[in-house]
């Protein structure tokens, strides 16, 4: 089919050679659907797997924007009314594309729809993908390792406070109207947070789109970034969502329990291991630095 795009897809790609060719090659062969990659500076040039795929575009940035600031190139690049930020790590399941376009005429209030997440054997990633946006309280958890209470999939058309933006739909004048992401959020983690608080500040609602399914891969940046990096990179960036959503003395508070926490836990580490590290000399190093930069309000880091 041609025609102008009515849904661009932009996937920034950092180091993810093999899902980055799965997700072009799998990419419908329709004029309509845009996907657009960012590629962040990776060892390997993914511009082959265009061939000649007219609706999918590699751009070549040389160096790490970070998520955030590839999704903003991305988006300024665009030519569709409707931006679907995506990992490139997710895959839409045939018709989701087509689905998500439904959803959002049926939905005209919506300032976007959040897909079905599912992973390699079909299991909802929804107690994931869709939470509550954070309060202090939920930030303390993090801080002490525990995750939020995972929600229930919810019927379709249900609002969602924080969907996961490894493949989120947004109109693209509710995303301009939001300020886009904020790129300060760097590499990656809790700049979809500060956008969907943003945006619901705006009184702008994201409703989950069953329908339209992905495959989702989740944690692949984890496994690449390694677990040390992962760590600092996850809790700086709570600590700027802190600042900016619940001040200074919040962040403060959490920097303090963060820098507990992480030391008690390098003093469990024989009993439990964390499952994102290699070992459990990985382990300390990397809790270890938490929690020196945490005390040192990220000076040291």
């Amino acid at each position: 089919m041609s025609g102008s795009p009515i849904l661009t897809a932009v996937a920034p790609h950092w180091h993810d050679e093999d899902n980055v060719a799965l997700l072009a090659q799998s990419w419908p062969r329709d004029e309509r659907f845009e996907l657009i990659v960012i590629d962040n500076g990776s060892a390997e040039n993914p511009s082959a797997v265009q061939t000649d795929r007219t609706n999918v575009k590699v751009l070549d940035v040389e160096r790490n924007l970070g998520f955030a600031a590839a999704v903003n190139l991305g988006a300024a690049k665009s030519a569709g009314p409707l931006l679907l930020i995506l990992n490139t790590d997710a895959r839409p399941e045939s018709g989701a594309l087509e689905s998500l376009v439904r959803g959002m005429e049926e939905h005209r209030d919506a300032a976007g729809l959040a897909p079905r997440l599912v992973d390699e054997d079909g299991a909802s990633q929804a107690g994931w993908q869709l939470r509550r946006l954070p309060n202090l309280l939920t930030l303390l958890g993090y801080c002490c390792f525990v995750e939020a209470r995972a929600l229930r999939e919810p019927p379709a058309g249900s609002p969602v406070e924080q969907p996961a933006a490894c493949a989120l739909l947004l109109r693209r004048d509710a995303f301009d109207a939001a300020g886009r992401m904020d790129e300060a959020f760097w590499p990656a983690w809790f700049e979809d947070v500060d956008l969907a608080r943003r945006l619901r500040e705006r009184d702008l609602t994201i409703r989950y789109w069953p329908d339209a399914t992905f495959r989702h891969g989740l944690g692949a940046s984890v496994r690449r970034l390694g677990y040390g990096p992962f760590l600092l990179a996850y809790y700086r960036n709570l600590d700027r969502y802190a600042r900016k959503h619940h001040g200074r003395g919040a962040a403060l508070l959490l920097r303090t329990v963060l820098a507990g926490a992480a030391l008690f836990r390098v003093l469990l580490l024989p009993l439990r291991c964390p499952q994102r590290a290699r070992n459990r000399g990985d382990a300390c190093a990397g809790l270890g630095r938490l929690a020196v930069a945490a005390a040192s309000g990220w000076r040291n880091r």
